[in-house]
């Protein structure tokens, strides 16, 4: 078969050139079905390299097409403004450095002593259109 993975896609990455849409959770003969960065139950380890080489990490848990959600952020150290957000590749499901949009601000989370921050999604989700899936696992 030329179409080396479509047997085995379900779990495979999806993206675009701007970076992470999501993940394939289900294939039939002639569709796929894509759970969207949006969705909380996705759990994208993501980080931003800080000035002086440091890194915060976090877990994008869902959000809405113009805005996610970076939950359980260890690090007290403060972010500049408009910082990228790339997966981590902690975990091993998504690899490190695939774009995931862009850190707008960290503030305290209410429902623990982490913090949680707002992310502009990479992806234009409303004019989402074609997406890319990375077979390689």
């Amino acid at each position: 078969s030329s179409d080396v993975c479509s047997s085995d896609l379900e779990g495979s990455i999806v993206v675009i050139p701007e970076g992470l849409v999501g993940r394939v959770e289900s294939v039939t003969p002639h569709t796929s079905e894509i759970r969207l960065v949006t969705d909380p139950s996705l759990g994208v380890g993501c980080e931003v390299s800080l000035p002086g080489g440091g890194v915060l990490r976090g877990t994008l848990a869902g959000g809405t097409d113009e805005r996610l959600v970076m939950k359980h952020i260890l690090s007290a150290a403060p972010v500049p403004p408009r910082s990228p957000v790339f997966t981590s590749g902690l975990g091993g499901i998504y690899p490190k450095g695939i774009a995931v949009g862009t850190l707008l601000e960290v503030r305290n989370d209410s429902d623990s002593p982490r913090r949680e921050g707002e992310v502009l999604p990479a992806v234009d989700f409303a004019t989402l259109r074609d997406v890319f899936i990375r077979c390689e696992k």
